[in-house]
């Protein structure tokens, strides 16, 4: 683990999960199993679909700011 969380994927993950440079790599943990986390590749498809939906970015994190804002 590297400063500000950082992580390499060892390679047999990489070959394991097909992954490609600019893939998505979703991390989940289990409570069930503590030091346990399972690794999978968002589908390429999905990667950006939902861009600008929200907004551009600049909109929403000046909405996310306002609302950390009002809560004190």
């Amino acid at each position: 683990m590297r400063a500000k969380n950082q992580i390499t994927v060892p390679e047999p993950v990489v070959a394991a999960l097909d992954a490609k440079p600019d893939d998505t790599l979703v991390f989940e943990a289990d409570v069930e199993e503590p030091g346990v986390i399972r690794v999978r590749l968002l589908p390429r498809s999905f990667a950006g679909a939902l861009t600008g939906t929200y907004g551009s970015t600049a909109e929403v994190t000046r909405f996310l700011d306002e609302e950390h804002a009002d809560w004190g």
